[in-house]
């Protein structure tokens, strides 16, 4: 952490100008006192008297204040010659220490300042002051079923888009130690995320997820660490392997964080979103993607990860978030049941086949995309395929806008007998 050595003089320059100041009204109300007479003849000096005493009281309290900015805001000494100044990772905000505790070797992991008493050294040496250790989840039981329930927040909230593995994600919380040694190599992608860790493994066919997440988390930190990881078990599982070689790093990351952002959205996690923005180890990536998200909609950002053209997201060109080549339908075979029902033909026009919701957000059903309020998708209507966006959802109704052409259409549901 950078520090940032401070000028003694400059500080108590300021504290000598305060004291002055209380001095001088202190002379002035002693020097009303000789005008006491005066006063009480025009009914008036038991009140200047009261009001002198209150003010008196409230220069002391100022006095006070003045006397605490001239200590360490972390063990409370006297600043020695130098004061040194330090950031609050957690808060952002910068504080004045004294020397002692600017070169005090332990500091909380979290805040990154000195931890000089009422804190918790966990096994892997890591500190956490008396502050931050309150939102921390210390049990690796509790930790576990935190996760359990992301990972199946993630599948209800994003039912209509994504399924997320259940039975095949081993999840075990680990420390840091632990944690950077399963980091091993050989594997064919790994998330470098410090907070976490998964990597597919391969045993006779099977393929299964170990996911370790790191011990000691911030609850909310922890919620958006494992809805990251499930959502590379879901990349493992959904995105084609040619795509996944030119897909790049930064983009994986990006994707996996815009998942986590999307659940601490409807998680209403307003610090851990600003954190995944903060963020800076997607390069960026992780903003285009919410950009990408919110203009063409969920839809299109998965098929980009399945079947884009680009390697990544770029600034200002987010619209290429649409160039993708879907895979060639296979060729149909020949069968032995000459009398199979052929498959259901596209509908040669755009119907609304069924409305659902989740806690936070309902979504439509037109013929075979399924929509929320803002997003945009593509439709299949006969051999072709028209873009359409979601402008409003009703009890049993959804009006939607015809990209190509900006015409509007309001679509009602029948329930079919």
């Amino acid at each position: 952490m950078k520090k940032t050595a401070g000028s003694k003089s400059k500080v108590f320059q300021s504290a000598r100008g305060g004291v002055s100041f209380c001095f001088w009204f202190y002379h002035a109300l002693v020097g009303c006192d000789g005008m006491k007479q005066e006063h009480q003849r025009l009914g008036c000096g038991s009140g200047w008297h009261g009001g002198g005493l209150l003010l008196l009281a409230f220069l002391l309290v100022v006095i006070n204040v003045r006397a605490d900015a001239d200590h360490c805001a972390i063990c409370g000494a006297a600043f020695g010659e130098t004061i040194y100044t330090m950031t609050d990772k957690v808060t952002h905000k910068k504080i004045e220490v004294c020397h002692a505790c600017s070169i005090w070797p332990d500091d909380c992991y979290l805040c990154g300042l000195p931890v000089r008493k009422n804190f918790t050294k966990l096994a892997d040496d890591r500190f956490i002051c008396a502050r931050d250790v309150k939102s921390e989840v210390l049990d690796s039981a509790e930790a576990l079923q935190i996760c359990t329930e992301i990972r199946d927040g993630l599948n209800r909230h994003l039912s209509s888009f994504m399924a997320f593995p259940e039975t095949n994600v081993d999840v075990r919380v680990v420390d840091r130690i632990d944690l950077l040694a399963f980091k091993i190599p050989g594997n064919d992608y790994g998330c470098p995320n410090i907070l976490g860790y998964i990597s597919p493994e391969t045993n006779q066919g099977e393929v299964r997820y170990p996911l370790r997440l790191m011990s000691a988390l911030p609850r909310a930190q922890l919620k958006a660490t494992c809805a990251h990881e499930y959502t590379h078990a879901w990349v493992f599982q959904n995105v084609p392997g040619a795509r996944r070689k030119t897909l790049g790093h930064d983009a994986h990351e990006g994707f996996c964080e815009l998942i986590a952002y999307l659940l601490m959205e409807a998680q209403h996690e307003p610090a851990e979103l600003q954190a995944i923005l903060d963020n800076g180890y997607t390069r960026g990536q992780v903003d285009l993607f919410v950009e990408a998200a919110s203009k063409y909609g969920l839809n299109d950002v998965i098929d980009w990860m399945k079947y884009g053209e680009d390697a990544e997201l770029k600034a200002g060109e987010v619209w290429r978030v649409r160039n993708v080549q879907m895979p060639p339908r296979p060729p149909a075979t020949n069968t032995v049941n000459l009398t199979a029902s052929p498959p259901p033909a596209a509908p040669d026009t755009l119907l609304l086949r069924s409305l659902s919701a989740s806690p936070t957000r309902a979504f439509a059903l037109i013929n075979d995309v399924t929509l929320a309020v803002g997003e945009t998708g593509k439709a299949h209507i006969g051999s072709s395929n028209l873009l359409i966006r979601c402008l409003a959802i009703g009890a049993d109704f959804v009006r939607i806008r015809i990209e190509t052409s900006g015409e509007e259409r309001e679509l009602r549901y029948k329930n079919s007998r």
